[in-house]
Formats: structure tokens, C-alpha cells, sequence
């Protein structure tokens, strides 16, 4: 299981880069300037990788071959395809190779030998990657803030990566949150006691925050782990002191008890209508990848649907909003969110952590730009979205065929 982690890793080496960050003088000046230079390109590298795997292998299984996956992959060949209609035709290839490396290279990975397990690899390494940065953000650029000092709501990441926004920030503590928030039902009194602690770590980092989209996105993906593990003693007892914690944190500290402030969508209005005169100018095929920053001057749409209409048109955002909604198909046309709580040991934690971060971003999809473009949200959702159509296929319905 080496590989799919090296590979999931390299997909994940591009975040928080661009092809501005590449210097040819910087090459040879030592192995790790040489890894950093190259950086922008790993999710590229990690593809290609994957395609000769696939040219070596006898047999390919399709098996996740028709379905939101399918439909996601169709969204990114879309942008890529039209990318001549971009003022930067090669940043708008870039970008939507970057999109197309995630679905590929999860895709290839989880078609191999024992697809659940390679799955749930790439689940492990995103949370081992969300443990470190939740851990460094909380004990790192949030702590003054614990004390007391003012949330600037832009933090400096480690290594020179850049900066990160308060939503980022929210992000990885929500997606974290659940996932701890999953795993705290383990028995192991060692096991139980790290993730109460990871718990503890991720509320208090959202909460710091400040993040409307990822508080929203935890409280969706925390009542889907309540129903699927129907543990309701949970709404009695852990979920309403978060709530409340969560509430302060957004309403109270954020928003000084003001619901017109507190409701405002920060500006996206304006954004958003800039975007939809953009997407009208091309409405079929859109404008590439990239596309938002390329000619809304920098600005980023917050809006995943209308996102994906800008780079993709029409026929791109048919596909973008078919895999998710597609996704949404299965899961309550199979009935998955009841049966997962006979779903036993390991599988259960796997499968109800899916569904809640799928909850999760769903729920933003609607104010940011959830997996509409390489980034983050895309790492996070693909292999959950994986998980869930694997699961399913090997856990069909009585009465199904398999």
C-alpha cells in the first residue's frame, strides 16, 4: 500500500503553488530546491506515473467507470478541451491537468488490486496531512488569537508556502473535527483518548476560525454521522455544547450578536454577478480553467456551480453538478446512510466519515468553490466519493445483483 500513499502525496504537491513558483535557475541548487521547483507539476508526474501503470496492467476494471466520477473527469476534459478560449491558453492547460491528475490518479488506484483498501489509503493520508497542518495552525499562527489578540484571519503557512484565509483554516479543522468526531466511538481506550484529543484540537482551530462556510459544513456532516452511526444519545449530550461553542465562536466573537452582519455574504453578491456576465459570454463551453482569476480580476467566484459554469459553460456544469448531485443519487437510492451503521469495525468509520465530509462540502458548495477546481476540497472529496460508490458496489441491496 506504498504506492497509492507516494502517489496520493505527489497529487497533493501542487497545493499551495502555480506555475509562478517554477524557476529554471533554481533546479540545481540542491535536491530540495529541486523538489520545490518542481512542485507545481508533482499531481502531473503522479498521472503520467499512473497512465504506465495502466499501459503495464492485463486487465483494467471499470468499476467506477460510469457514475459521479465519470462525470467529474467529463467537467475537467471539458475545461481542457476548450482551453483555447482562455486569455492564458497554457495556465488554463495547467490548471486542468492539475483538476484532471486528482480523478485520474484516484481513479487508477482504487481499479487495482483490492480497490476498498486503496481507498481508504488515500483517506489516511489526507487525514495525516489535515492532523499536521490542524496541529500547526492551532499551536502556530491561532494561538495568539486563544489569548486574546486580534484575528487578522490570514495566517502564514510553514516552509514559505504561502498564506492561508480563515475559510482554509476552517476547512481542515471542520473536515478534521468530523473525522475525529467519527472515530471517538472506538473502543480502544488509547485510540479513543487521541481522537477526543484531535477533537478538542479541531473545534477549538474552527471555532478560532471564524468560518461560516465550515461551521455550516461541520454541523451538516456532524448530524450525518449521528443519524448513520444512530447513536441519538450524541444529540443529548456532545453535539449541543459544540453547537454552542461553534455558535459564540461564529455569531457572538465574528459577528458581535449582529444577525444583519452575520448573514451578509461578505460581498460574494457583487462577485457573483460579475461571474454570471462572464459565464454568459460563453455560455456553452465556458472559458478554461483558471478562468475566474484570469478575467474577474483576481477575484475568486465562492460559488461552486457557478464556478464550474465560468471554466466548463453549460455542458461542463452539467457534469460538475451531476457528479455531486449523482453522488447524493446513490447514496439515498441505496439506502447507504441507514446501512451503514450495520456496517462493522473499520469499514464503518471509512464509510461514515465519507458521507459526513461529503455532507460537509456539500454544504459549502453553495458559498465556495467545493471541487470546482484543483485544490483542497477537490483532494478531500474524491477519495470519499471513491469510498462510498466501492462500498456500495460490494454492499449491494438485498435482492440486487453485486
Amino acid at each position: 500500500m506504498v504506492l497509492p500513499a507516494v502517489l496520493w502525496v505527489l497529487v497533493w504537491g501542487g497545493v499551495y503553488s502555480d506555475l509562478s513558483r517554477f524557476r529554471w535557475d533554481d533546479l540545481l541548487r540542491s535536491p530540495l530546491s529541486f523538489v520545490l521547483t518542481l512542485r507545481p507539476f508533482l499531481p502531473v508526474f503522479a498521472m503520467l506515473f499512473c497512465v504506465l501503470l495502466l499501459a503495464k496492467s492485463e486487465r483494467v476494471s471499470l468499476t467506477l467507470w460510469k457514475g459521479p466520477l465519470t462525470a467529474l473527469a467529463g467537467y475537467g476534459l471539458f475545461g481542457l478541451l476548450f482551453f483555447f478560449l482562455s486569455p492564458d491558453p497554457f495556465v488554463s492547460v495547467y490548471w486542468a491537468l492539475l483538476f484532471l491528475s486528482v480523478v485520474f490518479v484516484a481513479w487508477t488506484l482504487v481499479n487495482r488490486e483490492d480497490p476498498e483498501k486503496n481507498a481508504e489509503v488515500l483517506m489516511n493520508v489526507n487525514v495525516a496531512i489535515i492532523v499536521v497542518l490542524v496541529v500547526f495552525y492551532l499551536f502556530g499562527p491561532l494561538w495568539p488569537i486563544l489569548k486574546g489578540a486580534h484575528n487578522p484571519r490570514l495566517y502564514k503557512l510553514p516552509f514559505g508556502l504561502g498564506i492561508q484565509t480563515a475559510n482554509g483554516v476552517g476547512r481542515f479543522a471542520g473536515v478534521l473535527a468530523l473525522v475525529s468526531l467519527s472515530r471517538l466511538r472506538q473502543a480502544d481506550l488509547l485510540k479513543h483518548a487521541l481522537w477526543a484529543v484531535l477533537l478538542v484540537v479541531s473545534v477549538v482551530s474552527l471555532a478560532l476560525s471564524e468560518s461560516r462556510t465550515a461551521i455550516l459544513g461541520f454541523i451538516v456532516g456532524s448530524l450525518l454521522i449521528v443519524i448513520a452511526s444512530r447513536n441519538f444519545s450524541w444529540l443529548l449530550a456532545l453535539i449541543p455544547g459544540v453547537f454552542y461553542f461553534l455558535y459564540e465562536a461564529w455569531f457572538v466573537w465574528r459577528f458581535k450578536g449582529s444577525f444583519e452582519n452575520a448573514f451578509l455574504m461578505s460581498g460574494r453578491q457583487t462577485t457573483w454577478r460579475k461571474a454570471l456576465d462572464l459565464a454568459l459570454r460563453s455560455p456553452f463551453v465556458g472559458h478554461g480553467f483558471h478562468a475566474d482569476r484570469l478575467m474577474l480580476e483576481g477575484e475568486h467566484v465562492h460559488m461552486a456551480y457557478l464556478h464550474s459554469l465560468i471554466q466548463g459553460g453549460i455542458l461542463g456544469a452539467l457534469c460538475f453538478t451531476g457528479a455531486l448531485v449523482g453522488l447524493w443519487v446513490v447514496i439515498f437510492k441505496n439506502r447507504i446512510i441507514p446501512r451503514a451503521a450495520r456496517t462493522a469495525g473499520v469499514k464503518n468509520f471509512l464509510l461514515t466519515e465519507s458521507l459526513a465530509v461529503v455532507g460537509f462540502l456539500m454544504a459549502r458548495s453553495f458559498f465556495e468553490s467545493t471541487a470546482a477546481f484543483y485544490g483542497v476540497d477537490l483532494l478531500f472529496l474524491v477519495p470519499c466519493m471513491a469510498y462510498i460508490l466501492i462500498w456500495n458496489r460490494r454492499n449491494p441491496l438485498a435482492g440486487e445483483a453485486a
